[in-house]
């Protein structure tokens, strides 16, 4: 295989792995190593020698192959270029999911720590990763979505600590609390915030749980006393029947109740509102909404069978609930849900919009006035030029170059000398 042309962000990267996997690449390292242990005593400075090769290799990369290589793809066929973008989605996604399925095993201590009966939400928690991954690096790979990805890393190397606190502020504001909701409707900025924080608050929980990171045991000199492990390592310890412990056990409770409260209101809304009615539609507003339902409700019948119920129709209901995330689960990469990941990447527009505001800005050829920032205006056009879309109107002008006030004005001319040659013609 010809890494270089399906990698070529990570020539020199992947170039040494498949190296380092025999020749003398194969036996080098553990040599370096192996020198220094019998040499100096540690064999950690030959790691910070193969890690110091490693980004000279990479700095190499993106200097001098990384623009041969995008060179090259600019004139690649569409298809060519169509399966060369699913190819390096593939490799991401194996890669992020060998990541976990490792970090589940070294994090349950050799799956000591996990629980068997869990297994189904594990790989469903697999197979959705693979998913979001897969969809993710297809989604970057876009041209106004590569485009912007990469301002954004630019920018906060540009904008150096004022970015990375507008970004920290971006953050809060508009991914933690959404701000930007409550000013079109408080309604539905409380209806987000209970979902959002609900689901959050239910992730939070059941995945170290499932992966076997975080487990409880009674105290062996105190059976009233819970430990709380965290990868194999004892955290924190509380007493059992105190509202901390009711709390704790009763987490995915109060998660659950936060999601239907929140579902409550966007019914409410959808009922209510003409212009949500005008817009939506099954698969995309009414499923997730019942999908949530359904994983909080049997939830919450699982906490009530072994309150009330002792434990009549657990077996069931334990079914019918892993039946409703495991379709959570496997919907989320491909359904509404995935702009849950998507939405960070609105971080990257503030600090473009930042940028963007302090540049000379571009001028309307037809009125002379600033309508855009230059930075903004040219990166349309690039993006435009990769999707082939041409509104070039001479040599040195295109559509784009025209404000939105002079855009409707010249619309509206086009239509009415066009009316009047029609009417001219009908006439004679």
């Amino acid at each position: 295989m010809d890494f270089p042309q399906y990698f070529p962000k990570n020539t020199g990267v992947v170039t040494g792995l498949v190296g380092a996997m025999g020749g003398l690449g194969g036996f080098f390292p553990p040599l370096l190593l192996g020198s220094f242990r019998d040499r100096v005593g540690v064999i950690w400075p030959g790691f910070v020698l193969l890690a110091a090769v490693s980004a000279i290799l990479w700095k190499l990369n993106a200097r001098v192959f990384l623009p041969q290589r995008e060179a090259a793809e600019a004139v690649m066929s569409r298809e060519h270029s169509r399966k060369v973008t699913h190819l390096r989605a593939g490799a991401f996604a194996t890669s992020m999911t060998a990541l976990l399925g490792a970090a589940i095993v070294i994090g349950s201590r050799n799956l000591q720590n996990f629980d068997a009966a869990l297994v189904i939400y594990t790989f469903a928690t697999i197979f959705m990763v693979w998913g979001v991954a897969y969809h993710y690096a297809v989604w970057l790979e876009k041209p106004p979505t590569r485009l912007y990805w990469r301002r954004t890393w630019d920018l906060l190397r540009r904008q150096g600590i004022r970015g990375l606190a507008l970004a920290v502020k971006s953050g809060v504001t508009h991914v933690a609390f959404q701000t930007f909701i409550a000013k079109r409707s408080h309604l539905r900025w409380w209806m987000h915030q209970l979902i959002f924080w609900g689901c959050l608050l239910a992730v939070a929980i059941t995945f170290p749980l499932v992966f076997g990171w975080v487990h409880f045991r009674s105290a062996p000199n105190d059976q009233m006393l819970y430990v709380s492990y965290v990868f194999g390592f004892p955290v924190a310890s509380f007493k059992i029947r105190t509202v901390l412990s009711w709390t704790i056990f009763h987490g995915l409770d109060i998660a659950a109740v936060m999601v239907l409260i929140g579902i409550f209101l966007a019914l409410w809304r959808r009922l209510r509102d003409q212009g949500a009615q005008a817009v939506q539609s099954f698969a995309m507003d009414f499923f997730p909404l019942i999908l949530l339902t359904a994983i909080s409700v049997t939830g919450l019948a699982l906490t009530a069978s072994t309150m009330w119920l002792r434990g009549n129709f657990y077996d069931f209901l334990s079914i019918l609930h892993a039946i409703t995330v495991v379709a959570g689960l496997l919907y989320l990469p491909f359904g509404k849900f995935f702009h849950i990941f998507q939405r960070p990447a609105q971080l990257g527009v503030k600090l473009y919009q930042a940028e963007g505001s302090t540049d000379p800005g571009a001028l309307c050829i037809r009125c002379g006035e600033r309508f855009a920032s230059e930075m903004h205006i040219h990166d349309l056009q690039t993006v435009l030029r990769e999707l082939d879309f041409d509104y070039t109107m001479s040599e040195a002008t295109t559509w784009q170059d025209v404000c939105p006030p002079c855009k409707r004005k010249s619309l509206a001319t086009t239509q009415l000398r066009l009316r009047k040659e029609l009417h001219g013609t009908a006439a004679d």
